[in-house]
């Protein structure tokens, strides 16, 4: 897990966005929503959250941007999934740097909410998200805010959203959003497992929220299906403000869940000494046992929490069972406890892989666990392991016998994984035990493609010392140059290119590194790429040119690079467009004055007759028109249904564009 951070409302809108009718999702969207994300849309509207994950997981593997968006949301806010910021922040990064506005604004807020906060960070995407067009950044920039909490509108009818709006703002300890939902129906509503904003806000350890529920009429000791208090879930919370508050509120200091647990037991089971020491100070029962014969100084002492033990001998706890507990005996204290539904049902073994806690592991090891037992998502432990971002445990489980050819449900590869989420750390610790830096499974892509996808430039680092075999390819024919020229650093390419990527390999549409890089705007790389021999004019299979590629993109840096060094500003694509056709249809106002200014045939047409001119009128764009008429571009020629531009403009009611060729 990474550092512990609060969930932005930014976030939160994005979930309020899928849940919304169409007319407030239209006006909150930053652009209109995709097609391909409707399933999962559809998924999180009835609260299919688990759909929807798995969904949105195969679209971000694809490098859908809003799918990277979404997906961030459900791993922010747990929905569907265990809660992982630092999973989320990765999504966000991917989709910020892939041009997401709302992914960097909500960044931002990410970063700045963080423990210790990200000030740099914060700064850099609250920048980017502005340059992109961020309505919620230039808001929060003239107010002169980080949070984008009081913009939020919640109109909505549907008593079912409002509910889970409401939740989820308790969960993140967004005061704002629940002042503005304010309603005592919310402040008591239970899921179907009898938790409420309360237990929500007590287990995140947001003190200020929890006292804000109670003032709301939320009851302090209102216990979920399984018995779990607030007290309870506030007692494992790592801010102890929660706790304190609710003491101060009277909640029952010795109250027992579904399984005889005490709110003790719960804070010593997750290792919480000051929430131990204080529900002492507060009159909790050292000495009392659950329905397993379990006391708070045994779990503490299972915890390996020294400090926790020290506490509770000192306050007369008594001793522990003489013979240690036995792994079915743990599951089901765990299973009856249900303070984390998460776990339900996994072996121990499994659950201690989540943590970075080695000696924990090995000790179960030595009970008789085994190193390829499977979680209860079907994933092996190894993979568990790293996806929790625990190379020691990694390590420990590998020293075991470990299999790290075994895949979890989706065919997932140990490696590939934590290549994919960034685990730089893992990714060693495997290569170091023996892991082969190509292996993969059967149809998977190879983990440096994966991280190349991903954008792990560290990972990637890592793959490339071990000697990668740089000529892999994804599935659509897409070689490891060509996805790295779209992102990385002209030092890249060169390493690239050094370890054996072929310069000139074309994907499954013809494409080469050089258009990649070109569509991209990444200037450093085309001139790289360009001094190593690239084909400047190497077209894919519909005949767009690099040059054209760029021009359709309104990357003006790639545009100006190409023609310097040759590019033909003329070729003509299958349907006749050219570059200038392509960039005026695109609205892109700078590259068609480089364009120009390179002496490009301003009055060429397409397949279809349009013109330059024709296909920017069509467009609506006002200054390219300008730009076109300027140059000299005609205004009488015709395409194939008989239309000038002023008649495209009339036709079309543009009636500034149509006051220019009644002007010209």
């Amino acid at each position: 897990m990474g550092r512990r951070s609060s969930p932005s409302a930014t976030l939160l809108s994005l979930l309020l966005i899928v849940s919304l009718p169409p007319a407030y999702a239209a006006a909150a969207a930053h652009r209109p929503a995709s097609d391909a994300l409707e399933t999962a849309k559809a998924a999180i509207r009835v609260h299919d959250y688990r759909k929807a994950l798995a969904e949105l997981e195969r679209l971000a593997a694809a490098g859908n941007v809003d799918a990277e968006y979404l997906l961030a949301a459900l791993y922010l806010n747990g929905l569907g999934v265990a809660p992982d910021t630092t999973r989320a922040r990765g999504l966000l990064e991917q989709s910020a740097s892939h041009g997401n506005a709302r992914a960097a604004y909500s960044l931002s807020t990410l970063l700045a909410a963080s423990q210790p906060p990200d000030a740099v960070g914060a700064d850099h995407w609250r920048q980017e998200a502005r340059r992109l067009g961020s309505v919620a950044a230039e808001d929060a920039a003239k107010r002169g805010t980080q949070s984008s909490a009081s913009h939020l509108q919640f109109d909505a009818k549907d008593p079912a959203t409002r509910r889970d709006a409401y939740w989820l703002a308790a969960a993140a300890g967004d005061q704002a959003t629940l002042v503005a939902l304010a309603d005592r129906s919310l402040s008591t509503a239970r899921d179907e497992f009898g938790r409420g904003a309360i237990s929500r806000a007590a287990q995140g350890g947001h003190a200020d929220v929890v006292a804000l529920l109670i003032r709301q009429g939320a009851a302090a000791d209102s216990a979920d299906q399984f018995g779990i208090t607030p007290l309870m879930l506030a007692a494992e919370a790592e801010d102890p403000g929660a706790l304190r508050l609710l003491l101060d509120a009277h909640a029952l200091v010795d109250a027992r869940d579904g399984a005889g647990n005490t709110p003790l037991m719960h804070a010593a089971r997750a290792a919480r000494t000051r929430n131990v020491e204080r529900l002492l100070q507060a009159g909790a029962e050292p000495r009392l046992r659950n329905l397993q014969d379990w006391s708070a100084l045994d779990f503490a002492l299972q915890a390996q929490a020294v400090e926790a033990v020290d506490a509770l001998r000192s306050s007369g706890a008594t001793a522990i069972r003489r013979a240690p507990p036995t792994s079915a005996s743990i599951t089901e204290v765990r299973r009856a406890a249900a303070g984390s539904d998460l776990y339900a049902g996994w072996p121990d073994i499994a659950v201690a892989a989540t943590r970075q806690s080695p000696a924990l592991v090995k000790m179960l090891l030595a009970r008789g666990a085994s190193a390829n037992t499977r979680a209860g998502d079907g994933s092996p432990i190894l993979i568990t392991a790293a996806l929790a971002g625990a190379p020691l445990v990694v390590e420990t489980l590998l020293a075991a016998g470990a299999n790290p050819s075994l895949t979890d449900r989706r065919g997932n590869t140990v490696l590939v994984l934590a290549a994919r989420t960034g685990r730089s750390e893992v990714v060693r610790t495997l290569l170091a035990h023996g892991v082969r830096v190509d292996a993969h499974g059967v149809g998977e892509e190879p983990a440096v493609i994966a991280a190349v996808k991903a954008r792990r430039e560290e990972v990637l680092g890592v793959l490339l010392d071990a000697h990668a075999d740089c000529t892999v390819a994804a599935d659509d024919g897409a070689t490891l140059l060509m996805l790295a020229s779209a992102w990385t650093a002209d030092a890249w390419m060169r390493r690239l290119l050094d370890s054996g990527a072929k310069l000139e390999s074309r994907d499954g549409s013809g494409r080469t590194a050089l258009w990649y890089a070109a569509r991209a705007g990444n200037a450093t790389v085309v001139e790289v790429l360009l001094k190593r021999g690239a084909l400047v004019d190497a077209a894919d299979e519909d005949g767009l040119t690099p040059l054209a590629a760029a021009a359709g993109a309104g990357q003006v840096g790639a545009v100006t690079l190409l023609l310097a060094n040759g590019a033909k500003g003329d070729s003509r694509t299958a349907r006749k467009d050219t570059a200038l056709l392509v960039a005026a249809a695109a609205g892109s106002a700078p590259v068609v004055e480089k364009l120009l200014a390179a002496g490009v045939d301003r009055d060429l047409q397409n397949v279809y007759g349009d013109t330059a001119l024709i296909v920017a009128t069509r467009a609506g764009s006002l200054e390219v028109v300008r730009q076109l008429l300027a140059a000299g571009a005609s205004t009488k020629l015709r395409n194939a249904d008989r239309f000038t531009a002023h008649d495209v403009a009339e036709s079309r009611g543009a009636t500034e564009i149509s006051r220019l060729f009644a002007t010209d």
